[in-house]
Order: structure tokens, then C-alpha cells, then sequence
């Protein structure tokens, strides 16, 4: 059984804290616009100059948070 804290939420992976977690969503939001820049550069008909932002890193990561924070 997962543990809860005391309102009822599941608590976060035994040994992670929050700066831990913060640093994956990170991780996954540059993940996720790596590999949308990636498709990007093999698509033929699409501009070639499909970097991102550190701002756009920031950006999908707070949409990431606001998914798994959301009750």
C-alpha cells in the first residue's frame, strides 16, 4: 500500500525530495523537446532550425508539475 500524507495524497517515492523530483521534471521536459527537435530536423518539409529554449524547457516542465500536482 502506498503511503499518504496526512490529507489523503500519496506521498512522494520513499527517499526523493522535492528538489530531486523538480530535477527529473526538468530532465523530462528537455527529453520531451529534444526528441519534438529531433522529429523536427528528420521532417523534410519542416525549418531545420528547431532548437529550443531554455525558457521552453522551464515552460514544459511547469506543465509537467501542474499535471502530477494536480488532485
Amino acid at each position: 500500500m502506498a503511503s499518504q500524507t496526512p490529507d489523503g495524497t500519496p506521498s512522494p517515492a520513499p527517499g526523493r525530495n522535492p528538489y530531486e523530483m523538480r530535477f527529473d521534471l526538468l530532465h523530462l521536459a528537455k527529453d520531451i523537446l529534444e526528441t519534438n527537435a529531433h522529429m523536427a530536423r528528420e521532417d523534410k518539409a519542416k525549418d531545420r532550425s528547431s532548437f529550443y529554449t531554455t525558457e521552453q524547457v522551464i515552460a514544459t516542465a511547469k506543465e509537467l508539475n501542474s499535471f502530477v500536482s494536480n488532485r
